[in-house]
């Protein structure tokens, strides 16, 4: 038995591979390892996939799984149903307690909208479910944020073996943050009838609730607070425009834009479910039919909050004397040509997209010639600190010369990083710096820079020749 086990991995990495160099032609969105006994299920799931960016690998038995989590590190492990002698939750439980594949979401496909299995699956970590109604298209539009969670802990680990590389160590484990026991969270409602329902809903499912019938009041609301999730509910399509109102407002909030969102329609708006996921939704459900469900989806979503919150500190812990440049909140050139050329090396084998953004500041020469090198470097500490604000923590930011600064962005097409170099740059024009007490005017930062893509031969030289090209 085991013999056959061998070879039917054997067989399944050989079509896996095979099937892998084939999409090898460009970057695709994300790497998903799909799980399912039916393997004509899954096959159809992958070519989905495939057609919408990502690449896919199937496996059609629990330990073939198992092993391809581990050694194919995907990026999001998408799981049917299995049963006897090794179901879902085993397989779940045996992927979230090894080393290797416990930070990789994992998302349960139709599952059945039972109570007890629904508190199974939320006490076992999973990180998204899909109901047996839920088609490929609702897969599609939750992937991203799956793949968000991903990306954070795959340039953690990578930042991690570069610092080391430096004489920095750290370990994630040593970061831990106590959370409140019963999450916080806004609700939205059109009126005083939903909201009694939705209340008595998010109290039951283990939350502490604060009640919100006004949008605008509720966008206060959010800004004022710490909510760990808010939920907004739609009752006629009047609600449409209001919701999308305070999607929008998360969305575009630096301090909120992470904000779990799940949004419960009504009859008159379940069609518009896409809009609401393009307006910021997390999560958007049919209605407050089922409250076991929706209160499931909420400790989800808190859940995957939660552990983001949590990685930032052992990425900031990352940034010490060893690795950053003088002004202690950007990372040293040194730094960054280790790190660039390790992570050149993981995108291009596993041909995943990435984007460098170049900033160049000629105010910084012009500044140290009239007020000298002390009061240059009071700027450009304030300039890594705006750009590092205005980045993600996974984006590795770095003073690259004396006049710049480099972005490094995982899994970030060309395009979505020259929009965040152009609005760095927007804000660095339209901002005002104070430089030493000798200097009573305070001055404005006039910045260049634009972004390009990892190609398949790039070097860390072309790479980096090119993203300075493209920023003069």
């Amino acid at each position: 038995w085991s013999r056959l086990i061998a070879i039917a991995r054997q067989v399944s990495v050989h079509r896996q591979d095979c099937w892998g160099r084939v999409q090898q032609a460009m970057p695709h969105l994300a790497y998903i390892l799909i799980g399912d006994p039916d393997p004509d299920r899954a096959l159809s799931r992958a070519e989905f996939l495939n057609a919408a960016g990502y690449r896919c690998i199937q496996a059609s038995d629990a330990h073939t799984l198992i092993g391809l989590a581990g050694s194919r590190m995907p990026d999001v492990i998408l799981m049917g149903q299995f049963t006897a002698p090794v179901d879902s939750l085993n397989i779940v439980r045996a992927l979230k307690t090894a080393d290797a594949t416990q930070s990789i979401p994992i998302v349960l496909l139709d599952l059945p909208p039972q109570a007890d299995l629904l508190t199974l699956v939320r006490d076992e970590d999973v990180d998204d479910i899909l109901g047996p109604n839920d088609d490929n298209q609702e897969l599609l539009l939750r992937l991203p944020r799956l793949t968000r969670s991903s990306v954070m802990q795959a340039e953690l680990s990578r930042r991690i073996k570069t610092a080391a590389a430096f004489g920095l160590t750290v370990d994630p484990k040593d970061f831990i943050r106590a959370y409140p026991a019963r999450p916080l969270v806004l609700a939205v409602a059109p009126d005083d009838a939903s909201m009694i329902d939705l209340v008595e809903a998010l109290n039951d499912g283990g939350f502490e609730c604060v009640p919100e019938t006004g949008y605008f009041r509720a966008a206060d609301a959010l800004d004022n607070g710490r909510f760990d999730a808010a939920v907004i509910m739609t009752a006629s399509a009047d609600d449409f425009e209001r919701t999308q109102y305070l999607c929008g407002h998360i969305r575009h909030n630096p301090r909120l834009f992470n904000l779990p969102t799940l949004v419960l329609t009504a009859p008159a708006t379940r069609d518009r479910a896409k809009d609401f996921y393009r307006g910021g939704a997390a999560i958007v459900l049919s209605g407050l039919s089922d409250a076991d469900r929706l209160c499931t989806y909420i400790h989800m979503l808190v859940g995957r909050q939660r552990l983001r919150w949590t990685l930032r500190d052992p990425f900031k812990a990352l940034l010490k004397d060893e690795t950053a440049d003088v002004s202690g909140v950007a990372y040293s050139r040194q730094f960054w040509d280790a790190h660039l050329a390790r992570t050149i090396e993981t995108a291009q084998a596993r041909n995943a997209r990435l984007a460098m953004a170049y900033l160049s500041i000629p105010t910084l020469p012009r500044i140290q010639e009239e007020y000298g090198t002390e009061n240059a470097e009071i700027l450009a500490h304030q300039l890594a600190d705006w750009v590092t604000s205005m980045t993600r923590i996974e984006d590795t930011v770095a003073r690259i010369g004396p006049d710049a600064f480099g972005i490094l962005l995982p899994e970030t097409p060309r395009a979505e990083a020259n929009g965040v170099a152009q609005r760095i740059i927007g804000i660095l024009h339209n901002s005002e710096f104070n430089l030493g007490e000798d200097v009573m005017q305070s001055v404005r930062a006039w910045a260049v820079g634009g972004a390009t893509a990892l190609e398949p031969d790039d070097t860390p030289e072309t790479f980096m020749a090119r993203a300075k090209s493209v920023a003069n």
